[in-house]
């Protein structure tokens, strides 16, 4: 296996033709009904082999969600299996954006009491936690279980899910716990990667991450605990944020000056998706083509969810349009 972004990238590129298109995603759109939408996405080379459930007599959502999991899952997966080294260890620590994810969901599940179940069909199959650790933290009776659970498994973010349990106990606010979980795998990502691409990305998306938790803190002073290092603000740039005051970053100025918080991470994804090309178009030969990949795909499952329960649900065409952003 190649520690290399030549041989890794040839295959990347290969696996993008076989993304969701337009036009596909126009014909996703325009299905009459949740059938019809079905069909389309049988004929769409990429997801046609894990859709055989989801087509079934009497299947519903949750075979839909179980089929595009699987397919994101052996994805992420196949990309993983091209790389070595070094390079593996860089295309993991994009895979843990989803582990980040997930502790979250599972955080937010204990806390307001939602279930195992409920949990984990919000989770995210893409990360490198296994299943079977998620399963037991998403049963856990409380936080501090929890990440315990995810200690024995020795995971990189196990003891920032610690420190956030511990954090929550003392304040109460789950946006101390997502903090905690936002330093430690920023902290750790950066460690890793030796690739600039890669880290220009991950500097855009630590200052993107500073703005979001700025713009949840509109009209009060904000806490210097909360701020993620590593971006291109420093704790003075940070603290100046919550005044709106973006120190010339576009991107981060859309955050701040959305009328919603709604809003303000849709401008969030949008300044990631631009970031994700150009790291792609910059470093050709580099992780940027991998991480715009992947990007893409998680943005191509999130769409297709959504237009699936819009769909189901018999939304109308144009509200559905207007929420995927097509």
């Amino acid at each position: 296996m190649p520690d290399d972004y030549s041989y890794i990238n040839t295959r990347v590129r290969v696996m993008r033709t076989k993304l969701l298109d337009g036009r596909a995603l126009d014909s996703a759109l325009a299905a009459g009904s949740y059938q019809e939408f079905l069909r389309v996405l049988t004929e769409v080379e990429g997801l046609a082999a894990n859709m055989r459930e989801a087509t079934g007599e009497n299947a519903g959502l949750p075979e839909l969600d179980k089929a595009l999991s699987q397919n994101l899952f052996a994805t992420t997966q196949k990309v993983l299996g091209f790389a070595d080294g070094d390079a593996k260890k860089e295309i993991q620590t994009l895979l843990m954006k989803w582990d980040l994810v997930n502790l979250k969901t599972i955080a937010r599940g204990i806390v307001s009491g939602r279930g195992p179940e409920t949990i984990q069909a919000s989770l995210i199959p893409g990360g490198t936690i296994k299943p079977s650790v998620l399963q037991a933290a998403s049963t856990s009776s409380d936080l501090q279980s929890a990440a315990a659970a995810i200690a024995l498994s020795g995971h990189p973010l196990a003891a920032a899910m610690r420190e956030g349990a511990s954090a929550y106990g003392a304040s109460g606010r789950l946006l101390d716990l997502e903090v905690a979980l936002d330093q430690g795998y920023y902290k750790y990502a950066l460690r890793v990667a030796r690739n600039t691409s890669l880290r220009r990305y991950l500097t855009r998306e630590i200052d993107i991450t500073n703005a979001l938790i700025a713009r949840s803190a509109r009209g009060q002073v904000l806490n210097p605990d909360l701020f993620v290092a590593g971006g291109s603000y420093d704790a003075a740039g940070y603290s100046r944020l919550a005044g709106g005051d973006a120190g010339g970053n576009a991107d981060v100025a859309a955050i701040l000056d959305a009328p919603t918080l709604e809003d303000a991470e849709v401008a969030a994804r949008n300044a990631l998706d631009k970031a994700a090309r150009s790291a792609a178009a910059g470093d050709p030969e580099g992780v940027g083509v991998v991480l715009d990949f992947l990007r893409r795909k998680e943005m191509e499952i999130a769409k297709l969810r959504l237009i699936g329960r819009g769909k189901f649900y018999d939304l109308p065409a144009e509200q559905l349009r207007k929420e995927v952003g097509a």
